[in-house]
């Protein structure tokens, strides 16, 4: 049987048990890394992608990042609410980052040491944990 993948983007919400993924700001090129990464693979069970790309919906926000197991900033992308809650996000569990702006990853460190250097390590890094 193989899997399938719902995009959800706000304000929708959708309520399951399949495992939740969020992306926040991801770049096109990045956008078709993951649809390249994904026609690859095998998908054993389905998949929640939830896609934040700078609506003003912040109660959207917060509730896909309480929902999801694995999360995604492009912090080279973000937007008024993201630089705003940037520390928060990073510091919340499962989250991920990108940045190419060496001295803004220096800080960042402090708060987490998920960064990678693209979204493809962080599929690898999540799709390598667990068996979808």
């Amino acid at each position: 049987m193989s899997g399938k993948i719902t995009l959800i983007t706000p304000p929708d919400i959708y309520e399951n048990d399949d495992t939740g993924i969020l992306f926040i700001h991801l770049a096109d090129s990045d956008q078709d890394h993951v649809s390249s990464w994904l026609s690859k693979i095998n998908l054993s069970s389905d998949i929640n992608f939830y896609i934040y790309n700078g609506e003003h919906d912040i109660p959207w926000l917060l509730w896909a990042m309480g929902h999801c197991k694995y999360k995604f900033i492009d912090l080279d992308y973000v937007n008024n609410i993201t630089q705003a809650l940037s520390g928060y996000i990073l510091g919340r569990q499962g989250f991920y980052y990108k940045t190419q702006e060496e001295n803004l990853a220096a800080i960042y460190a402090f708060i987490s040491n998920r960064r990678v250097l693209a979204v493809e390590h962080f599929l690898e890094h999540i799709f390598n944990d667990q068996k979808f």
